[in-house]
């Protein structure tokens, strides 16, 4: 699967996420009314993983983000009502990019170089977005970790997630016990992006894990 596939991929995840959430609730499309509004938390994690997909497949310039970006940044439940908003932006995203109306394949290949992706996050995280910045650079470590028992002939599934990864490297002694620590505190940090818990981390603790992450991978995949 290449890295059109992929992003076509997660914008039909995302939208069948958030017509499930809709669903769930009761929408009624004709009259835009709910039986009862999504949960802050739903809310917040499709949010994150929107702006974190439309900043990387469109641009921070496209009207697609810039759309993202007025709905409401830390909702509670009063601001959950835009869940259809954000459907919305989403679809129009996604007809877009399969169109190719967006960005270029050969632009999006050079986008997956590990350095394209941590300058986004620094964007995102200058913006004031240190939540999508925090879901953005886990992602970043997970795929170095995985380059990094590559280079090393660790074996591992196709799904192993960042923990595994972490957990099999300091096994192999790649690296000692203390990055091991350290790799398993950032990965609390870019879970709780994931999952819509913002109060547990703040824009500081990403802006550390930034430029941890940053050095680290530049060291090691030399």
């Amino acid at each position: 699967m290449d890295i059109r596939d992929r992003i076509l991929k997660e914008f039909r995840e995302l939208i069948v996420e958030a017509e499930k959430f809709l669903g769930v609730c009761g929408y009624d499309r004709r009259n835009r009314k709910f039986q009862h509004l999504p949960s802050a938390d739903d809310y917040l994690r499709v949010q994150t993983r929107s702006l974190n997909l439309i900043f990387s497949a469109c641009g921070e310039q496209r009207q697609h983000f810039q759309a993202l970006l007025r709905l409401p940044d830390t909702p509670g439940a009063a601001a959950t009502f835009r869940l259809p908003e954000l459907l919305g932006i989403l679809q129009a995203a996604e007809a877009d990019f399969d169109r190719g109306l967006l960005l270029n394949l050969k632009a999006l290949v050079q986008a997956e170089a590990l350095g394209d992706f941590i300058a986004q996050a620094e964007t995102l995280l200058d913006a004031g977005y240190h939540v999508p910045a925090a879901s953005l650079i886990g992602a970043v470590l997970e795929d170095g970790l995985r380059r990094l028992c590559d280079l090393n002939g660790i074996t591992y599934p196709p799904k192993t997630k960042l923990d595994s990864l972490n957990s099999e490297l300091a096994r192999a002694e790649v690296y000692d016990k203390l990055i091991q620590k350290r790799i398993t505190a950032l990965a609390d940090i870019r879970n709780n992006a994931d999952h819509g818990h913002p109060d547990k981390f703040k824009p500081e603790d990403v802006a550390d894990m930034l430029k941890w992450v940053r050095s680290f991978l530049a060291d090691r995949l030399k």
